[in-house]
């Protein structure tokens, strides 16, 4: 993260402390400290990909990061629509037994 005071490469997420920086994670900004000048600031959260707050190593990861979860995401559907699949089959399967025992 670059730092809004200095310019320099090298803030940090920063710990939420208290109740101001509790409301303002309702609109979702994040706190930073800088490394080297200890300015704290606050960044939004939709700006993580802004070239003026990321380094163009940092945005490449985040990308990658982003795409992971992505797949991620998409094979936890496909094992969650699959299972549910089956469930539906052996509640077919126990209907159909039922009736025609009767």
């Amino acid at each position: 993260m670059i730092c809004s005071k200095c310019g320099e490469a090298s803030a940090h997420r920063s710990h939420r402390v208290g109740l101001k920086d509790r409301l303002v994670r309702i609109v979702q900004m994040i706190p930073y400290r800088c490394r080297k000048c200890g300015h704290r600031f606050y960044a939004y959260r939709a700006g993580e990909t802004s070239s003026k707050l990321r380094t163009h190593e940092e945005r490449k990861i985040m990308e990658l990061r982003a795409r992971l979860r992505w797949r991620r995401s998409k094979r936890e559907l496909l094992a969650y629509g699959l299972g549910a699949l089956i469930l539906i089959a052996i509640v077919y399967v126990a209907i159909q037994q039922r009736v025609i025992s009767e």
